[in-house]
């Protein structure tokens, strides 16, 4: 298991918001569907990642 931070902007009402949460996967493909699930909202513009470490 690895956990990441996965920071995002969004647009919502000509503001440009950034927000992050932290997510644990076991694997790359758990990861792409987090980001991808992120851009499902049309807001959201840019996902970004970087892995934790203990």
């Amino acid at each position: 298991m690895k956990r990441y931070r996965i920071t995002y902007k969004q647009e919502f009402m000509g503001e440009i918001l950034q927000n992050s949460y932290t997510r644990t996967v076991s694997n790359s493909v758990e990861l792409q569907d987090a980001i991808n699930a992120l851009y499902d909202d049309p807001h959201v513009f840019h996902v970004d990642y970087e892995e934790l470490k203990s």
